[in-house]
């Protein structure tokens, strides 16, 4: 008996250890989220604000563009996906290096997609829209 207090004592000590961790579905996304365009091209695939593990595979998403390694870049964008498959600006990315490679329908679904999450926020749905244009 002795031992089960002792245990459950233990138990609640350390849920109180715990500290309340964002989920990356709950990060919050904004246009800043999306890499800039210069002269018509696109800017860093790693700007933005994101989750962590989500900037990381964005770093060497940009990498691999930098090299010319397009499939490289989409397996990053792909286990970005992985992490956080609602956010609009893994999708817009993923979009962006389709056109690149020539896939125009396979981009075409993955902005469809992004527009879903990217509901109510007017100036993601305008910078989806324009590549969509594209």
């Amino acid at each position: 008996m002795a031992r089960l207090v002792i245990l459950m004592a233990m138990i609640a000590v350390l849920a109180g250890c715990s500290s309340a961790v964002v989920k990356p579905e709950q990060m919050p996304m904004t246009v800043s989220s999306l890499p800039t365009w210069d002269n018509g091209r696109l800017g860093s695939l790693a700007e933005g604000e994101n989750h962590p593990a989500v900037q990381s595979l964005f770093q060497k998403a940009e990498q691999a563009r930098q090299l010319g390694q397009w499939s490289a870049a989409l397996t990053y964008l792909d286990q970005a996906r992985q992490i956080q498959p609602r956010n609009p600006a893994v999708l817009y990315r993923q979009a962006w290096v389709c056109l690149q490679v020539g896939d125009a329908r396979r981009a075409q679904q993955l902005l469809q997609r992004a527009k879903v999450f990217a509901a109510g926020d007017s100036n993601f749905l305008r910078r989806i829209d324009a590549l969509l244009v594209e």
